[in-house]
């Protein structure tokens, strides 16, 4: 068996991100940006009011022997217009919020601080003296033209896109979603719509996998379920040769059935297929042809732990991100974990934030066959290995599942 840390270093050397498409802006959420952006020109592109008031030269603020200074309103700017003509001493425009600032005015003063005769009134007293700049955005406060605003390697949130659509990209570079051939074996297993039979369980996996990956940003596809015979297999990968990963669940153990290393070895390669881990001991690592597969156990709890430390990490290298593994932090366990294992356990958990500290507590049975034990879960305690007993009260580290990937 090798450990956690290798298998991951082994099957994350053998991934390479997929190639470059170009997508419409709406289709780029949770994509990988595969190039700078530039600025290619100011935002805001002009000076504009952050206010409605009045546009006017400052030094036509300031009181005229006691008094507040009356000046002539020539006009109105409202947003989407220029105005006409220029803001000359004594004078001063109607100016909406938005609206470029009219040459010649270098400040605006909000509505509430004047006095006028009304919306169509030709004139207008400044009730308080405004500096040079008030209530006035800059051209290129925000964005310059030329600076850089996004690296390569983004991830596109709703903000990122908001940014682009203000730049004016219509269509994005990213690295394109993965697609993922998800296949079960095992001649036990049955469609989720078939009455349970006798021996028989429903084909639970692939349906956990199908929606773990598409959470993942890839495109999955279910194969069905593999026989336990290598026509069988053969059949079914021949479907995924179009595929950038096939996860399998089952057929990866020890057993006389499992044949999924067996048309790894025959039609491609196998690294791995034994962790020093718990739950999830058979995970096989390899490749059928020139596509990966990574092999998860039959066990429904094992094959959701185990897509969660190296499924989801590949799906994201594949897909261009550089940040591909949940945060760790540590927590304190009420409850403690008592059941000693030489592996290193992973063990299902709750994690809330009480009194100024992270605080676990188990989500019961963790048996890799109990998927209720999945339900409130957010953390995964780590254990290590050694059949360690972690006390009520003892702090260990936990994966977050719930924070992004990027997360401090």
């Amino acid at each position: 068996m090798i450990s956690v840390e290798e298998a991951l270093a082994r099957i994350l050397a053998a991934i390479a991100p997929l190639p470059t498409v170009r997508v419409p802006l709406p289709e780029a959420l949770g994509l990988v940006l595969a190039e700078d952006v530039i600025a290619r020109e100011d935002i805001p592109p002009f000076d504009n009011s952050a206010m409605d008031g009045f546009a006017l030269r400052s030094q036509d603020s300031k009181e005229r022997q006691g008094q507040p200074p009356r000046l002539k309103v020539t006009g109105t700017v409202a947003a989407g217009y220029v105005a006409d003509h220029a803001i000359e001493p004594g004078t001063a425009m109607r100016i909406m919020t938005g609206a470029p600032v009219p040459p010649g005015a270098d400040t605006v003063i909000q509505v509430e601080l004047t006095r006028h005769g009304g919306p169509e009134s030709d004139w207008v007293e400044i009730l308080q003296e405004v500096k040079p700049g008030n209530n006035i955005r800059p051209a290129g406060e925000d964005m310059r033209h030329g600076q850089l605003i996004l690296p390569r390697g983004s991830e596109i949130g709703a903000w990122e896109i908001g940014v682009l659509a203000t730049l004016g990209w219509a269509s994005v570079p990213v690295t394109r979603r993965a697609r993922v051939a998800i296949l079960g074996t095992g001649d036990e297993v049955i469609e989720i719509d078939q009455p349970l039979q006798p021996g028989k369980i429903r084909n639970s996996n692939s349906y956990l996998l199908e929606a773990a990956v598409r959470r993942a940003g890839a495109i999955p596809e279910r194969l069905g379920v593999a026989r336990d015979t290598v026509e069988s297999l053969r059949e079914k990968f021949s479907q995924a040769i179009n595929a950038d990963l096939i996860l399998t669940s089952g057929g990866v153990s020890v057993g006389d059935f499992d044949l999924v290393k067996n048309i790894m070895s025959e039609q491609g390669e196998i690294q791995f297929w034994r962790i020093n881990m718990r739950p999830g001991k058979p995970v096989a690592f390899g490749h059928i042809g020139a596509v990966p597969l990574l092999g998860l156990p039959g066990n429904p709890v094992s094959s959701a732990v185990t897509f969660e430390l190296f499924g989801r990490p590949v799906l994201r290298k594949l897909q261009g991100h550089t940040h591909l593994l949940k945060p760790q932090i540590e927590v304190k366990v009420e409850d403690g974990v008592q059941e000693r294992a030489m592996r290193r356990h992973y063990v299902r958990a709750y994690v809330r934030w009480q009194d100024g500290k992270f605080v676990a507590r188990t989500t019961g049975h963790q048996g890799s066959h109990i998927m209720t034990s999945l339900l409130q879960t957010n953390a995964l305690l780590i254990v290590p290995e050694g059949g360690v007993v972690v006390q009520p009260g003892d702090t260990v580290q936990a994966i977050m599942l719930d924070w992004p990937e990027n997360a401090s």
